[in-house]
């Protein structure tokens, strides 16, 4: 299966913002459940008008490309990515958040030496 620029950007956007809120949701923890989980409910986040970029790295995973970019660019106008049911574990602690609702607005993404492998 070959990514196409699109799904390979949001992958990464996605995958950004959940390493970087998911420690914040986490600490936004509601009620603890008899079961050691904490249950967090519903969470919106919005991302708008900001530029991450990713540099030097290596990103490895079934379904990635074997290449490597050098230097490039792309901009996600808009878009909304729903998760349903999402468990996180921190310090040892279990998070369950039951919809977690993603919007990006003009976020730009460059890439710049970053090199992609399927793992094998």
């Amino acid at each position: 299966m070959r990514l196409t620029p699109r799904q390979l950007t949001a992958s990464i956007l996605i995958g950004v913002l959940l390493l970087a809120g998911g420690t914040s949701v986490a600490l936004a923890d509601g009620q603890a459940a008899s079961d050691g989980v904490h249950e967090i409910g519903s969470q919106e986040i919005t991302i708008q008008d900001a530029t991450i970029t990713v540099s030097d790295t290596t990103l490895s995973g079934p379904g990635l490309p074997d290449t490597t970019i050098e230097d490039r660019s792309y901009t996600v106008a808009e878009s909304t990515t729903t998760i349903e049911g999402l468990t996180l574990s921190i310090n040892g602690e279990t998070y369950e958040i039951c919809r977690i609702e993603i919007t990006i607005e003009e976020v730009g993404l460059t890439l710049e030496n970053v090199e992609l492998s399927n793992g094998n």
